[in-house]
């Protein structure tokens, strides 16, 4: 089952596992981006410093650790 936070636009989905996930919805996705670019780019941001720009509850370093490791194996293919 899935449950969505974050009502101002943050679209936030989690799921009721033992270890929530977080479905990347492309609000969710554009707002990370958003922040990764204002950082300097995919090699320049860290986890803690986009969670801290982009202010969502719930958002955890867990879940942008792997978005952001995504983001930068994506760039180098």
């Amino acid at each position: 089952m899935e449950r969505m936070y974050g009502g101002g636009g943050g679209g936030l989905m989690m799921t009721r596992d033992s270890k929530p996930r977080l479905r990347w919805t492309s609000d969710l996705h554009d707002r990370f981006v958003d922040a990764v670019t204002k950082l300097g780019g995919p090699d320049k941001a860290t986890p803690k410093s986009v969670l801290m720009l982009m202010g969502l509850k719930r958002l955890t370093l867990y879940h942008l650790k792997s978005h952001l490791q995504k983001c930068r194996l994506g760039q180098q293919q």
